[in-house]
């Protein structure tokens, strides 16, 4: 690696050529091929074709050699990078440019150019959505049925206002979104797997199943005692009843 090339990247804010100086660096430091896909998710020729390109040019052939003129892309060629759009779950507006410099040689003046591709993909720009890859729907749906039952059950004493049930979290407020806005198929939603999320403001909430009145009490954190106050804090709201709390799909809690 040469004091160059380290220089190139350091000092590189076009993330193409950032990624080629990058692989270029990796490969020449002793890096294999596969391991260097898995860190930049670039392929084997990829490699090659920079570090070849380096050798023989220099930092001058990892620049952008087409950048600020329009390129035209044949039908055919639109119908190439259609295919491989549709053949991805994900998609970046870099890797779409990668991808169609890397190939075709074009590199668009406008991000509109490349806009127009995802929009003919099908492909649009929304937010991404939780989805938590451990959830198991047969137990989900189990858990489910046992609590429509039990409130069937109890039905006359809720009705009658003995019984307050409330169905009962917490949520935890971050200091920024972890879900953000992605391209993705149009219609479909995107999901990541999240199942651990870093805390910050904690608050316990409860809505009443009869009335639908909302009950919300801040807390330090989402730990056993701040539950057990606000498992109280319901009893104190309804001393004169009994209450019933169903939490997070499981087992229903019962305070007299």
């Amino acid at each position: 690696m040469t004091e160059e090339l380290q220089e190139f990247i350091e000092t590189n804010r076009d993330a193409r050529e950032l990624k080629r100086g990058v692989s270029v660096q990796m490969y020449l430091e002793g890096y294999k091929h596969w391991q260097i896909k898995d860190i930049l998710g670039v392929g084997s020729g990829y490699v090659s074709k920079w570090t070849k390109i380096y050798v023989d040019k220099g930092l001058e052939g990892l620049l952008l050699g087409y950048k600020g003129k329009v390129g035209y892309l044949s039908e055919m060629q639109n119908q190439a990078i259609n295919a491989w759009l549709q053949a991805k779950n994900y998609w970046n507006l870099v890797e779409l440019q990668e991808y169609i410099e890397d190939e075709y040689n074009v590199v668009f003046e406008s991000k509109q150019s490349y806009y127009a591709i995802f929009e003919k993909a099908g492909i649009s720009w929304k937010k991404t959505q939780k989805h938590n890859p451990k959830g198991d729907p047969t137990i989900i749906q189990k858990k489910k049925d046992e609590i429509t039952e039990w409130l069937e059950k109890h039905r006359p004493e809720i009705l009658a206002e003995k019984l307050v049930v409330f169905f009962a979290d917490e949520c935890h407020l971050l200091w920024g979104d972890i879900c953000g806005y992605v391209w993705g198929k149009k219609q479909e939603r995107i999901e990541i797997p999240i199942t651990n999320e870093k805390e910050r403001q904690t608050y316990y909430g409860a809505v009443n199943l009869y009335t639908q009145e909302c009950v919300i009490q801040a807390a330090s954190a989402g730990n056993s005692e701040s539950t057990v106050a606000f498992l109280k804090y319901l009893q104190d709201l309804n001393e004169n009843n009994q209450i019933a709390v169903i939490w997070d799909g499981a087992s229903t809690r019962r305070l007299k």
